[in-house]
Order: structure tokens, then C-alpha cells, then sequence
């Protein structure tokens, strides 16, 4: 029976072996290259998406090829951001990997073409342009990166483009031979346990025994003399006695070959054992594996990313406080957008010249994000400068838009938190919270802006610096006009969050959390019947009316950071600055 299942097991493994053998010679052929048919990308296409973790391999590399009559442009990019730069625009997704059959895509119906080319996106990890590109990537790596092929061409698209997908097989064709080799083994030794299985089943053996059988006439023979059926009785007695000799001797024997095949047969059981082991372990070649699609998440700044935006954000602010105001609002987000024009208009009416800082260094972080908008925080110590640093938060709508600067202020050296950033390079971001400390946080300063008296609260907020104290002078200088003025009110509200929510732009600190918030007072003045006006020069360059009216209303800003810590939270300012002023009846 031993020799049965032997002989079944080794016919299995034979089987196993040869038809895995025959199956991965059938497909990769002996160059170790298995590709899918070449295929067309969809008419009216303006970009053709591959997810490398659609591959059903590992251990190995894979090329997507791809061919067009016009030039082609081709990069790898976080998922996150391609998902976010081809929403609402026609393209086709890649969607089942399975060669050597076609790629099976779906086409993603949309705007011919996005507002921005590809080509100048910042997000790319890698590009290449030409008419006939490729790019070889690692199927084992975790790099959470697509691969897109657009038109090079801004108004352009894909169609007649040819794509295909190569892999990377190295290893296999000598492998299949050597299964090959053990299917031949395995059949031979099938074959061997099967032929011992039938030399010792029982019908054999009774067969063997009847050779050994009893001589003379059986009881029915015909019969002699007396004498001599005692002689022949005796010589049946010997021959007996002779013939269980040998069948004693014959057992013996038998017993010593049984022993002799039984160990044989486990040898031979071992080595087939061990051979389909090691063809069941893992190889140094291209391994089938079920595709695992993970969510697309990536850290807000890669290495050396703020400071190549901060340089270009410094350049092209200058250039606009000097004349070329219709490139600020690509690089300015409000609440700041609405100062930086406010102060552009003053520094007009004063005949002063304006100047963006350069930074000797920067500090910056952001969370991980699976979807935009994006955002991060930093911190730019000015060249001309050792006590003070400004403090930003830069935001990004979506992957087709560029970085933009939504507040900023200057805060004294001693001020700047530590970001304390993972493995990643992600910095935590702030709890709910914290988030709920930065909206107590602004209705304590709007009311102290309001009246000038800093409210008790319970969360141990403290104002550090003395641009608060600044914009109450001004409202109590404005109210001290008796001679144009005969009432003031101030009223002050948070900055819009509905538009950015600053508070909840909030990250882990060293000692605590940090974020950013605003508010927005208007300063409303009643001017004294037949009293003059006179609103001095700022003032004068934010007027959106003319100076006939009732009532003189002053819009302001007042940014600030808040900072967080077990101790104490402190509210940091830098200044306070006029937005528009207008006459009503």
C-alpha cells in the first residue's frame, strides 16, 4: 500500500511540475520577456494612467512602452496628485493587468485638456519627452507613484498613440527546464513504486508458492503395492520436511528484501519530498501575486521643496510690489492677498518702494494628505535680519494649481516653534483640540480689540507682543477727533473660515501645537456735523468713496499665530494694517 501512494504521489508531482513548466515556457519563451498584445489609447484621451500595483507580479520589473507620431511626455507622480490634476479632465485609467492579453483599461470622459500643461507641474518625481518613450519600474517598490503619458503639446491629446507593457521574467526559462527535469524524475519514480507495488501484491505470491507443491499421487491416484505406498509415504514426509526448509529460507529472504525496498523506497520518498519543497519555495524570479491597491497618501513638502518654492515666491513678490501686481494673485492666497494690495496702493500714495525679504534660511512641514488641498507651514529667517522670522502658511488648492502664501507675519526669533517631523517627513497635524483652543483663542482677541479690556478665560491665553495694544491706539486716537468725530464703535469678527480655516491649519510642535489665525475689525466713525475730515494719506490711498458722508468706516487686519503648550497658549502679532475705508450716509 506504501508503494501505492508513493507511486500516486510522485505521478502527481510529475503532473504539477510539467504542466507549470509547459504553462511558463508557453508565455515567456526563452528571452525571459512576457508582454501584454499592443494596444491603442482612447480617442480624445489627453493623458493614459498606469498603477504599478496592478501587476500580478513581483520580484521583478516591468516597462511600459509607448509610441506616438507627435512628441509624447511621460512622468511618475504620487497618486494623490494625478487623481487631483485629472479630475473633471478625459483620460484613460488602466484597469486589469493579464498577460500576454491587451491591457484593459476604462476611459474617463471629460474637459479635452486641464487649464495647466502637464509638463510644467511641480509634483513630478520623474519626466521624460519624446516620440517613443519608456520607463522600467521596480514591482516591489511601495513608492505610492503612478505612471502618466500626456501630449507634449499643452492642447493636444493621445490619440493613435501605441502603449504596451513588458516583464521582466529573468530566471524563468532555465527554471522551467529544471521543472521539466523533476517531472521526468517523478515519472520515473512513479513508474518504480508502481511496478514493486505489482511484483508484491498476494495473487504473486500464491503463484510463487505452488512451485514448492507436494509430489507423488494425490489420494484419487491409482494405487500400488503395500511396500511401496510406505516408500512413497516416506519420501512424500522427507520431501515435506525439505520443501518447509525452504519455504523457511524463502520467508527469510523475502523478509530481508522487504526491509532492503522499504528503505530504498524512503530515499527515494525523501528526495522526491525535498524536490517539490524546494519547488514550492520561494524563487529569485518573477512570483505571481494578487494585486493589493492601497490608498494614495503622500507627505505635504518633499526634500528641498519649500525652499525652491519660498526662492521663487520671494522673486516674483518683488517683482510685484514693484509694478507687476497681475502675478500676485498666483502666488498670494487671502486673507494676505487682501494686505499685500492694501499696502501696495499706501506705498503708491507715498511714493515709497516695497521689497519682498530673502530668506538665509527656512524651516518647514506639513501633514500627509490622501486628497488636496494641501498646506504647510514655515518659518523664513530673513537675511538682513537675526531677531525676527517670518512666519507663513502656504496653501494648494488642487494638483493643476501652484502654491500659494495665505498668511504671514513676522514673530520674534524666540517665538518660532520646533516641527518635529516622521519618518516620513510628514509633521503631525493638530487635534480637535487645539482646533477648538484657536477658536476661543480669536474671541478673546476680538473682544479686546473690541473694547480694550482683555477677557478672563479658562485656557490661559496670553498676548505677546504689542501690535494688539497698537490698533486700540489708533481707535482711541481716531475717537480723541473731537473736531471731526463725534462717536466711535468698533466691531470685529473672525476671518472668514468658511474661506480658510485657520485654525484648523494646526501642526505638532516640539513643546505644543502652532497655527494661525485673523481677525477683521471695522472701525466705524460718525463725522460731527459741519466738522472737517481729514484721514491723512493711508487712509486716503484705501478709500473706495469719496469723503462726503455721515460715517467714515476703516476696515483692518489683524493676523497673529497662536502657539500651544501644557503651560501656557500665546497669541503672537506683528502688526495690524488698514484694508479699505469708505464714507456711508
Amino acid at each position: 500500500m506504501v508503494r501505492l501512494i508513493l507511486a500516486a504521489f510522485s505521478a502527481i508531482v510529475g503532473l504539477v511540475c510539467a504542466a507549470l513548466s509547459l504553462s511558463a515556457l508557453s508565455v515567456v519563451g526563452a528571452d525571459d520577456i512576457v508582454d501584454t498584445a499592443p494596444s491603442q489609447v482612447h480617442d480624445g484621451a489627453y493623458a493614459f494612467v498606469l498603477n504599478p500595483q496592478l501587476v500580478p507580479f513581483e520580484n521583478t520589473e516591468a516597462t511600459l512602452q509607448v509610441s506616438g507620431d507627435k512628441d509624447l511626455f511621460m512622468g511618475t507622480a504620487s497618486g494623490v496628485d494625478v487623481d487631483s490634476y485629472l479630475t473633471g479632465i478625459a483620460h484613460e485609467e488602466v484597469t486589469e493587468i493579464d498577460f500576454p492579453q491587451a491591457l484593459k483599461t476604462r476611459f474617463v470622459d471629460g474637459e479635452p485638456a486641464p487649464l495647466n500643461d502637464a509638463a510644467g507641474r511641480d509634483w513630478w518625481t520623474a519626466s521624460q519627452t519624446g516620440s517613443q518613450l519608456s520607463h522600467t519600474f521596480d514591482l516591489d517598490a511601495e513608492s505610492g507613484e503612478v505612471i502618466v503619458v500626456a501630449p507634449a503639446d499643452p492642447e493636444g491629446n493621445l490619440d493613435g498613440v501605441d502603449v504596451q507593457l513588458k516583464m521582466d521574467t529573468g530566471g524563468v526559462f532555465p527554471a522551467s527546464l529544471i521543472g521539466l527535469a523533476i517531472a521526468i524524475l517523478a515519472f520515473g519514480a512513479a513508474a518504480y513504486f508502481l511496478l514493486r507495488w505489482l511484483d508484491a501484491r498476494p495473487g504473486r505470491r500464491r503463484r510463487l508458492r505452488r512451485e514448492y507443491g507436494r509430489g507423488g499421487s494425490g489420494r484419487g491416484g491409482s494405487g500400488g503395492s503395500g511396500m511401496s505406498d510406505l516408500g512413497n509415504r516416506a519420501k512424500d514426509l522427507a520431501g515435506r520436511t525439505a520443501a518447509s526448509a525452504k519455504r523457511a529460507t524463502a520467508r527469510k529472504n523475502r523478509s530481508q528484501r522487504t526491509a532492503q525496498r522499504a528503505r530504498k523506497a524512503t530515499g527515494i520518498g525523501s528526495v522526491v519530498t525535498l524536490g517539490v519543497l524546494a519547488g514550492c519555495s520561494p524563487l529569485p524570479v518573477a512570483q505571481p501575486s494578487s494585486p493589493n491597491l492601497t490608498e494614495f497618501e503622500r507627505p505635504a513638502l518633499r526634500a528641498g521643496e519649500a525652499g525652491e518654492f519660498l526662492t521663487s515666491y520671494t522673486e516674483r513678490l518683488d517683482a510685484s510690489l514693484k509694478g507687476d501686481e497681475d502675478q500676485l494673485d498666483k502666488i498670494q492666497a487671502p486673507p494676505l492677498l487682501d494686505r499685500t494690495r492694501a499696502e501696495i496702493l499706501i506705498a503708491k500714495a507715498g511714493k515709497t518702494e516695497l521689497s519682498a525679504v530673502n530668506f538665509d534660511q527656512i524651516v518647514a512641514g506639513g501633514p500627509s494628505f490622501a486628497e488636496y488641498p494641501m498646506w504647510f507651514i514655515a518659518f523664513g529667517k530673513p537675511a538682513e535680519s537675526d531677531e525676527t522670522v517670518q512666519a507663513m502658511l502656504v496653501t494648494r488648492e488642487s494638483a493643476g494649481e501652484d502654491w500659494q502664501v495665505t498668511q504671514s507675519l513676522f514673530v520674534p526669533q524666540e517665538n518660532v516653534p520646533t516641527l518635529v517631523a516622521g519618518g516620513t517627513g510628514a509633521v503631525e497635524q493638530s487635534g480637535k483640540e487645539f482646533t477648538e483652543l484657536g477658536t476661543t483663542a480669536n474671541e478673546t482677541l476680538q473682544q479686546y480689540l473690541e473694547t480694550g479690556e482683555i477677557p478672563e478665560n479658562d485656557q490661559s491665553i496670553e498676548y505677546a507682543s504689542d501690535a494688539f495694544t497698537g490698533f486700540r491706539d489708533y481707535v482711541d486716537e481716531m475717537a480723541g477727533n473731537d473736531e471731526a468725530f463725534e462717536d466711535t464703535k468698533v466691531t470685529c469678527d473672525p476671518y472668514d473660515q468658511a474661506t480658510v480655516p485657520l485654525a484648523s491649519h494646526g501642526l505638532k510642535t516640539e513643546t505644543g501645537d502652532v497655527s494661525f489665525g485673523e481677525v477683521r475689525c471695522a472701525i466705524e466713525l460718525k463725522v460731527r456735523s459741519g466738522g472737517s475730515i481729514d484721514v491723512g494719506e493711508e487712509l486716503e490711498a484705501v478709500m473706495t468713496s469719496d469723503l462726503e458722508g455721515g460715517r467714515l468706516v476703516i476696515s483692518t487686519s489683524i493676523p497673529y499665530m497662536l502657539l500651544g503648550s501644557e503651560q501656557t497658549n500665546l497669541i503672537v502679532g506683528s502688526d495690524w494694517f488698514l484694508l479699505e475705508a469708505q464714507t456711508t450716509d
